[in-house]
């Protein structure tokens, strides 16, 4: 009888055991391939793109029809003398993203419970995560390009908001209009001094203080554009991605600017050159996958990277616009992760996106 008690003791131990999360283990190898050539599952590593963004300002002025007479009635010597269109930068920024690098295409092999397995990818397959269940909000704003704003030119300004009475519009010449002109925006500046003396009052119909000041001031500024002319002001948003590589040279021309055109290619000498300057420091660089033999003690973890410093600076001929400190995945360190680190799924590994870096490990 005890040893009937013991036998079943003893299936039910090992049946307890047996029903345990079974141990999970994964190995890494570094793919000779630059995309996935079987079933499984597969990361690359990211190569860091630097994403910059021009801004520009777009001026154009055009005169007014009464420019001539500006001093004469309304004694005012600043206005517009002749039309003109004209481009400036007014600034840029920096910022990085990651793509696959098909030089670190990596397989993942993995046993029991979901450890290895539990891959988190872009949409181009570089790994973001290993055991991060937390959905993350996606903006796809970002991937949609926005729509370009129609760049204003010559053609785009005029004087059609004028509201010409017909007294103005019967004078017979062009001085003669200017001057009725003059003499309404001097009954308008009048009018809005009695209103600020007090000296006007207002019924509820014609609404408050503040509306009748505001459509006054309106209407003497649209007036006073046919003698001063008008300026309008345009910012112009241009985007340039930049992939650094060991060909490049540490100057490159990012593109081509001109005062009249604006933004040009590169390759277009009828402009001035914007350059990118990249300082980069090499000095740990080593691919350790590549080094690995029999004698290597960690064959199989988790491949990351180590990226390094550099120092991006954006030049229109031989001012600084702006200058940023990032990091480069291409550049960087590849190594692994110790072997039995994700034996388990209670490890959670964050990875930057843009460079391959461990960004946090936790503890479920």
């Amino acid at each position: 009888m005890k040893a009937k008690v013991f036998f079943l003791f003893s299936v039910a131990f090992l049946y307890g055991c047996s029903t345990k999360e079974p141990v999970s283990s994964g190995i890494v190898t570094l793919s000779k391939n630059n995309i996935p050539s079987e079933h499984g599952l597969w990361y690359y590593l990211p190569k860091t793109v630097i994403k910059i963004e021009i801004i520009a300002e777009k001026e154009v002025a055009k005169t007014g029809p009464f420019y001539r007479f500006s001093q004469r009635f309304l004694n005012i010597s600043d206005v517009v003398t002749e039309d003109r269109e004209g481009w400036h930068i007014i600034g840029a920024n920096i910022s990085t993203y990651g793509i696959a690098d098909e030089k670190k295409l990596f397989k993942v092999s993995t046993e029991g419970t979901p450890g290895m397995a539990a891959l988190s990818l872009t949409t181009d397959g570089v790994l973001k995560s290993i055991n991060h269940n937390k959905t993350e909000k996606f903006n796809n704003q970002e991937l949609l390009e926005q729509p370009s704003s129609k760049i204003i030119s010559l053609e785009n300004i005029n004087f059609n908001d004028v509201p010409f009475t017909e007294d103005q519009l019967i004078k017979s010449s062009t001085t003669a209009m200017a001057e009725e002109v003059s003499k309404e925006i001097y009954r308008l500046r009048q009018l809005k001094s009695r209103m600020i003396k007090g000296e006007v009052k207002f019924s509820p119909d014609t609404g408050s203080f503040e509306q009748m000041l505001a459509e006054l001031e309106k209407l003497e500024q649209a007036y006073l554009s046919l003698f001063t002319g008008k300026i309008e002001k345009q910012t112009i948003k241009r985007v340039y991605e930049f992939i650094p590589d060991n060909s490049q040279n540490a100057n490159t021309v990012l593109l081509r600017f001109s005062q009249q055109k604006g933004f040009l290619e590169s390759m277009d000498v009828s402009g001035t050159p914007v350059y990118i300057e990249i300082e980069v420091n090499t000095k740990n660089t080593n691919n350790y996958l590549l080094e690995e033999d029999k004698k290597t003690e960690n064959t199989t973890g988790l491949a990351v990277c180590n990226p390094v410093p550099a120092k991006v600076r954006i030049i229109d001929r031989t001012l600084l616009l702006t200058e940023s400190k990032v990091f480069l995945g291409q550049f960087g360190q590849v190594y692994r992760l110790p072997k039995d680190l994700l034996n388990g799924s209670k490890i959670e590994i964050l990875l930057d996106e843009s460079t391959g870096a461990i960004k946090e490990i936790k503890i479920k």
